[in-house]
């Protein structure tokens, strides 16, 4: 008897390699998985390990590991879909997140001279409606905050003012427009953290000394920020920043504020502040 079946050649994993060895509950570590067919035919992955979460099912994902402490192996199974298959499987060691020994970091915010009415009134004082998802288009007049990250061994957040058009402009405000951020934070333990401020934004290209922003920390003034001036007119460019230093908080009590204003009513277009905040555990 002649048999008539055609021979399915193997699958093979050329390789599979994971970002790091070591990872950090939370915090992904992509996977990758290159493998071939004796008869190019079309390959299907898949993914498995005792926990985590993988974002995809082709030949690279993203794993998130779970919040527990231990060694996790990892296996990419690659199936041709006529009965040939291969599986190769990889330690990956992790660890749980440092957290940040912090308490507070909940900001008290006021605003004033917008014509749309206060946004700090609401119940999370995170701008109009609810947190902002970061985007300049998205964001309310006055105050915007988003939700805190937490990464290992950080916090995170940022926040925006965000300035109506002045009438003189083309806008319906005739005010001056100011507005503060306080936030008390407490750091817990016995060693210190890391404050780190990064600002940046836009204000009247007409002179300088106005869309002023400066950040006070326990008192003393550690950075601030103008409008860049120029003589346009109804225009606007980059803010003159003067950054803070990384600055060290001791255990015990600390208080950041931010304050800003426009410091007339003329001039401002498309004018605001954006701001992030990160509490870093020193490594």
């Amino acid at each position: 008897m002649i048999s008539c079946e055609i021979e399915n050649n193997p699958v093979e994993i050329l390789s599979f390699t994971a970002s790091d060895s070591t990872a950090i509950s939370g915090i992904g570590v992509m996977l990758y998985c290159e493998a071939e067919d004796g008869d190019n035919d079309k390959l299907s992955f898949s993914w498995e390990t005792s926990s985590g979460v993988f974002s995809t099912q082709r030949d690279s994902t993203e794993w998130i590991p779970p919040n527990d402490k231990g060694t996790f192996f990892v296996t990419c199974k690659v199936s041709d879909g006529v009965g040939s298959s291969d599986a190769r499987t990889i330690p990956i060691s992790v660890s749980p997140a440092t957290p940040v020994p912090v308490s507070g970091l909940q900001w008290t915010l006021t605003d004033n001279g917008l014509i749309a009415g206060q946004n700090s009134s609401n119940d999370n004082n995170t701008g109009v409606t609810d947190y902002w998802d970061g985007s300049v288009e998205n964001a309310d007049y006055g105050w915007n905050v988003t939700m805190q990250e937490t990464p290992n061994g950080e916090i995170s957040q940022s926040l925006q003012f965000k300035v109506e058009d002045s009438a003189n402009c083309g806008g319906e405000n005739s005010n001056t427009q100011s507005g503060s951020a306080t936030a008390n934070i407490q750091v817990n333990g016995d060693s210190p953290i890391t404050l780190e401020l990064d600002f940046s934004g836009v204000g009247e290209a007409q002179s300088s000394g106005y869309d002023l922003i400066e950040f006070a920390l326990d008192g003393t003034v550690i950075g601030d920020g103008q409008a860049p001036g120029g003589g346009q007119g109804c225009a606007s460019d980059s803010v003159l920043v003067n950054p803070a230093d990384l600055q060290s908080l001791d255990p015990g009590p600390h208080t950041l504020v931010i304050n800003f204003t426009t410091n007339d009513a003329q001039y401002h277009v498309d004018a605001y502040y954006e701001i992030e905040v990160k509490l870093i555990v020193p490594r």
